[in-house]
This record gives structure tokens, C-alpha cells and sequence, in this order.
């Protein structure tokens, strides 16, 4: 049996066996390895996790939580469909939630905040050029995170986890070319906010940001309208 492995970002390590079936079934889904339609057999995620089915299908239940799996009749799991409608409305309430909280970790801890998103920048910068999209992708979510942090324990600690997680796949799929290169200088900008005490600064580029993945989403990624997977 496989041990269980902790996960980058929001909030304390995770040690359970749910916990490791749902991160490594999340990031196949956002690096695209589990493609939108695909269908998730239990007994050969079970032998392959080497876990057994319970915590397996707890998973599922908090990856359908954050959008990422769609439960049908006769059919059980499968990966959701990119709809356009989704990924508009998911970026608005992301936008409103790095919003808060970039207001509060500029009015407490500022330097603290800086210091953490610095040291994410700087692992995305070492993993930029290493092929290593998982690397990348949780150096990217610790960067975010250092804001996210600022929230405190409580409700909307909960809800912008799964927020972010139900993002994630959409921001991953459009960071690429000049999108890459316009988020790379907005996340100095945001370090350079924090670390000067500009609350302001760091608020409106914050928003920018959000807006900016908005639409590279919006216009780089297959979105579709159908409810249902085509029947296997």
C-alpha cells in the first residue's frame, strides 16, 4: 500500500489515504492526464493507489465537491466537461475571494506574506525550465496560497480550497505563451506590493490578475455547453 503524501498549500498536511486519492486523481485531472469525459473505474484505481475502495470513493465525493468529477446512472464517475459558463462564473468568485484576501494579508502581515510568496516564486522559477508540470503547478498553488493563508481558519478558508481547486484546471490550461509571461510579472508585482506595503497596489494587482486568467481562459480553452457525457 501506498503511503500517504501531503499536499502543497491551504491549510496543515493531509495524511489520509482520502487525502492521497484525491490529490493524486486532482492533479491528473488539472495537468489534463484525466481528459473531461473520462470515465474513473474503482477497481482500477483502487489496485493502482494500492487502496482499497472506501477511501477511493470518498475522494470522488470531495472531487464532485469541487466540480472536477460528475456522478452519473450506470456510469459512476467521470471527469466534468469544461463549460464556458463554469469557468465565467468560477474566476468571478475567485476574483472576489483573492480580493479579501490580499486586503487582509496587506493590513497584518505584509513582509510575512511576501517572504512566502517569494519563495514559491522563486521554486516556480527553478521548475520553470525543468519539465516538471507537477512541480510547477504546486509551486504556483503554495504562491497563492501565502494569500489565501491570511483568511484564517473558518469558512472562507473552506470555501476558497475548494474555489481554487475547481480553478485550478483552467488556470493551468491557459498559463501558457505571453498569458505565462503577463502572470509571471504580475506575481513579482504582488511580491513587490507586499514587500514595500503597498495595500493598495497589491489589491488592484491582485484583481488584474484574476480578470487577466479570466479571459485567457475564456478565449484558450474547449468549452462546451452538453450536460452529458456520450454514452461509452
Amino acid at each position: 500500500m501506498k503511503d500517504a503524501q501531503t499536499t502543497a498549500g491551504f491549510g496543515p498536511p493531509h495524511g489520509t489515504l482520502t487525502d492521497f486519492a484525491a490529490d493524486q486523481l486532482r492533479q491528473r485531472i488539472v495537468l489534463g492526464t484525466l481528459s473531461p469525459g473520462t470515465r474513473l473505474r474503482v477497481e482500477e484505481l483502487s489496485a493502482e493507489l494500492g487502496i482499497s475502495r472506501v477511501p477511493l470513493r470518498e475522494a470522488f465525493r470531495e472531487l464532485l465537491s469541487e466540480g472536477l468529477l460528475e456522478m452519473y446512472p450506470r456510469r459512476g464517475a467521470v471527469v466534468s466537461e469544461i463549460r464556458r459558463q463554469d469557468v465565467d462564473d468560477s474566476y468571478r468568485m475567485l476574483e472576489l475571494m483573492e480580493v479579501m484576501a490580499t486586503e487582509r494579508a496587506a493590513a497584518t502581515y505584509p513582509e510575512e506574506t511576501a517572504t512566502a510568496m517569494e519563495a514559491a516564486l522563486e521554486r516556480m522559477r527553478r521548475t520553470e525550465d525543468a519539465d516538471d508540470p507537477a512541480a510547477m503547478l504546486f509551486a504556483h498553488r503554495e504562491f497563492h496560497a501565502a494569500v489565501f493563508a491570511r483568511l484564517g481558519p473558518g469558512a472562507l478558508q473552506r470555501h476558497v480550497r475548494v474555489l481554487w481547486y475547481s480553478c485550478e484546471r483552467y488556470i493551468n490550461a491557459s498559463l501558457r505563451g505571453e498569458r505565462a509571461r503577463q502572470a509571471h510579472r504580475e506575481h513579482e508585482e504582488l511580491v513587490r506590493c507586499f514587500s514595500t506595503g503597498d495595500a493598495i497596489g497589491a489589491t488592484a494587482v491582485a484583481r488584474m490578475h484574476v480578470q487577466h486568467g479570466r479571459l485567457a481562459a475564456l478565449q484558450g480553452l474547449g468549452t462546451t455547453d452538453r450536460t452529458t457525457p456520450a454514452e461509452e
